[in-house]
């Protein structure tokens, strides 16, 4: 199987490099980058629970998705580095939708963006840039609808500069044919606080990578989430929340509810740095097993180096009395 894998990577650059893509600063070193890189498979410790040989092994086709966004929202040169993940990599490749958001002020009645997938069997690439300037306060919600069989391979990057406020609503409605990988990179500067929520309502293969960083003192990172997987779905969330100043705080829960056949996968990992003293970060995952057949994979975990903290981890997996 792993060989498989391994073999289409040749056809994805092929089918990647015959498609329209941003060309970008960074791009021809990503390319090489991915030239040289393997489909992940679950010997990798960051896939072990989620086998990405079906992906591999499809054919699809680099295209648009259909969008409608509410402005401040624009079109864009995306602004790509390299990353050391296989997928990253394959994003900064051949990266073909880039938009930018920047909000000063005040902006909460909502700033809304429509994904759609206007084809089957295609492959998507979208790019979003998010900047709250200083003292700003916005909310934002990204809503994913994708019906059709497809694959979309997305980057968020977002940066909250000194006493800004963010909220994100992240939804996810997709069907029972489609796969979708997006990777939050989450930038925190002194005083700022965000709120971001994922809705993982439908999808046949989901994984959301979030990673924040808290540099700046008084930093607050609020991250919560619930899916519902049935049938033969699976839904992956991997979190990580790096304190590397004093005085942060952090929270994360994740709910879900497993029907069916159906997995689930909650991996969140928080980093207390050897100088971030006073930090109070808390992290918990709760399931519930609707089906003998489905299956929860959890795994919380601390990596501190401080000594003055409070930081706490849990999970808890269970059924419903049958009385």
């Amino acid at each position: 199987m792993e060989v498989k894998v391994n073999q289409s990577l040749g056809a994805w650059i092929e089918r990647g490099q015959s498609g329209f893509f941003y060309p970008h600063a960074a791009q021809a070193a990503a390319q090489q980058a991915l030239s040289e890189s393997t489909f992940p498979t679950t010997k990798d410790e960051e896939w072990k629970y989620t086998r990405t040989a079906r992906l591999a092994q499809s054919d699809f086709a680099l295209e648009f998705a259909e969008v409608s966004a509410d402005v401040p929202f624009e079109e864009c040169t995306p602004e790509l580095d390299i990353p050391s993940d296989f997928f990253g990599r394959i994003h900064a490749a051949f990266c073909n939708q880039s938009w930018k958001c920047e909000i000063s002020g005040e902006n909460e009645e909502g700033i809304h963006f429509v994904l759609k997938n206007n084809k089957e069997n295609i492959w998507m690439q979208p790019y979003w840039k998010i900047q709250l300037n200083e003292n700003a306060k916005g909310k934002i919600v990204i809503h994913s609808e994708m019906p059709m069989k497809s694959f979309l391979n997305g980057r968020v990057d977002v940066h909250l500069a000194k006493g800004s406020h963010l909220d994100v609503d992240f939804i996810q409605d997709n069907g029972m044919e489609h796969f979708q990988l997006v990777k939050w990179n989450i930038v925190q500067e002194e005083g700022s606080s965000l709120n971001l929520i994922t809705h993982t309502m439908e999808g046949g293969w989901t994984r959301n990578s979030v990673h924040i960083i808290l540099q700046g003192e008084r930093a607050h990172a609020g991250l919560s989430g619930f899916y519902l997987p049935h049938g033969q779905q699976l839904i992956d969330n991997h979190t990580v929340v790096d304190h590397q100043v004093p005085n942060c705080t952090s929270n994360e829960l994740y709910k879900g509810v497993l029907y069916d056949q159906s997995r689930g996968v909650f991996n969140g990992k928080v980093f207390v740095r050897k100088d971030a003293q006073k930090t109070e970060a808390y992290q918990s995952n709760k399931n519930i097993m609707m089906s003998d057949a489905a299956e929860m994979d959890s795994k919380p975990e601390l990596e501190i180096y401080a000594d003055d903290v409070r930081c706490s981890h849990g999970s808890t997996t269970g059924q419903f009395d049958q009385e």
